[in-house]
């Protein structure tokens, strides 16, 4: 079993006002009150919040803090345990704790330097989650979805976040100079890929959010095609995850994975496999920006 068992939450900078608007009208997240007038929080589900943003300028660096959760407050211990055994820097912040409103955190960051905080008891909301334009999220025990990383060592993270976290293996696809490394900790196919590709330092590529439906990615996309250049990707399936879904730039610069119907792992039965190319159709780019790479289509 993992020790880590699903995203809980992500942090990332960017400008707040930009991310009220395109957050509520193009994502379809609910937003909700924060403690800090400069950042702005979104729910997807049942979860008090899932997303934070700070106010600030979008770039590169725009990740502030992967948030994962352990399933009790012993598997925190047991992970915290295994850091310091390799030597790795962790801290218990009781004050962060405070602030995210979770029992524990700890915090520590991965081989390229991406902040790292696992959570224990990360709360859930009195009140039903409503979104601004009446769609479900696939989240629950799968996390808020999953996030892909550039890395200047592919594998030296990938190692990383299997033997520290427990992450599993799930494929690996041809992606520049080496494989991309597709990691899950739940069913949820992926919750942390891991790509290094020239010229882009690590740091977020994209974040993928899941649908229940997929009248719900179109209408999405519907909405994004009437920004220029707002979607990066076309509509398109992928082969690993099988996932249908389109790419959007988001206000921070890394981008959205918008998606649906998302393939599921069972461990007891599940093959590692490795893909020749990340989609099976669609996914052409239509935006020269960056968070168009972080995708892994046909012309990587």
């Amino acid at each position: 079993m993992s020790t880590v068992k699903a995203l809980a939450y992500l942090r990332v900078r960017g400008p707040v006002d930009e991310w009220r608007e395109f957050g509520t009208r193009i994502v379809g997240a609910q937003l909700v009150s924060s403690d800090d007038p400069t950042e702005a929080r979104f729910r997807f589900d049942e979860r008090e919040y899932r997303l934070t943003v700070e106010d600030g300028p979008p770039g590169a660096d725009a990740l502030l803090a992967l948030g994962f959760e352990t399933r009790t407050s012993e598997d925190l211990d047991a992970l915290a345990r295994r850091l310091v055994a390799n030597s790795v820097p962790v801290s218990e912040d009781a004050d962060l704790a405070r602030a995210r409103h979770v029992q524990r955190l700890i915090a520590f960051a991965d081989p390229d330097g991406n902040p790292i905080e696992v959570v224990y008891g990360h709360p859930h909301d009195h009140t039903p989650f409503v979104s601004p334009r009446g769609i479900d999220f696939v989240t629950g025990d799968l996390g808020l979805g999953h996030v892909f990383l550039f890395a200047s060592d592919a594998q030296r993270s990938a190692e990383f976040y299997q033997s520290m976290l427990g992450f599993r293996p799930s494929d690996t696809i041809a992606f520049g100079p080496t494989n991309a490394v597709f990691l899950h900790c739940n069913p949820r196919h992926h919750t942390v890929a891991l790509a290094a590709i020239p010229g882009f330092e690590p740091g977020i590529g994209h974040v993928m959010l899941e649908l229940s439906r997929l009248d719900s990615v179109g209408r999405a996309l519907d909405l994004a095609m009437e920004t220029p250049g707002q979607v990066v990707r076309a509509l398109g399936e992928h082969t690993n995850d099988a996932m249908t879904s389109f790419y959007l730039s988001t206000p921070s610069g890394f981008a959205i994975e918008y998606g649906w119907n998302g393939r599921l792992v069972d461990d007891d039965s599940w093959t590692v496999g490795h893909y020749r190319s990340a989609s099976t159709w669609g996914h052409q780019v239509l935006a020269d920006v960056p968070s168009a790479v972080a995708v892994g289509a046909d012309d990587e």
